[in-house]
């Protein structure tokens, strides 16, 4: 849609549903008629409850591209940091004006852990297409980037059942 201004949106904080938010609003937009793209980074490459249940709509694409830092070995930093490599350029290419909406899904993550720089991020903004709605999920945003953003939505833990030891669920928490 090319008479479209895309716009940034930050979804940040240590709560739950940043990436809920940000696939609702791909398959909102997917509703719509808009062709979307979601790049899930250091999430693994097996399956989850999203990307099944997102393997059917044709008006969304999604990869997950990047070695997973939750595991019983996880990798190293600087394996993980080599995994990503892709993931970035993948990025690069899709803010380029093919989709209409871009998730970079735990990106911020892959930030404020020191796996990517926000340099390269924030030159990800600003080489994006005019028309792209840009979507970031992840902790850890900084003030320069919700300061780049023109929606910014934190997610605050208030309480979770991870805080009493009860282990991550299918289906709820992936």
């Amino acid at each position: 849609m090319a008479d479209r201004i895309g716009l940034v949106h930050v979804y940040t904080g240590d709560g739950k549903g940043k990436t809920t938010a940000a696939i609702g609003l791909a398959v909102r937009a997917a509703g719509r008629g808009l062709n979307c793209r979601i790049i899930q980074f250091m999430k693994g490459a097996t399956t989850s409850g999203e990307t099944a249940a997102l393997a059917a709509m044709e008006t969304i694409h999604i990869d997950r591209i990047g070695l997973n830092l939750i595991g019983p070995n996880p990798p190293d930093t600087d394996e993980i940091k080599r995994s990503l490599i892709p993931a970035m350029e993948a990025a690069r290419t899709a803010v380029g004006g093919q989709f209409d909406l871009v998730v970079l899904d735990e990106i911020i993550t892959a930030c404020s852990a020191g796996l990517l720089s926000e340099p390269s991020l924030i030159s990800i903004i600003q080489e994006k297409a005019e028309a792209v709605e840009l979507v970031l999920t992840g902790r850890g945003a900084t003030e320069e980037l919700i300061g780049r953003a023109d929606y910014v939505t934190e997610m605050k833990n208030i309480k979770h059942p991870f805080d009493q030891g009860q282990p991550a669920r299918i289906g709820i928490e992936f």
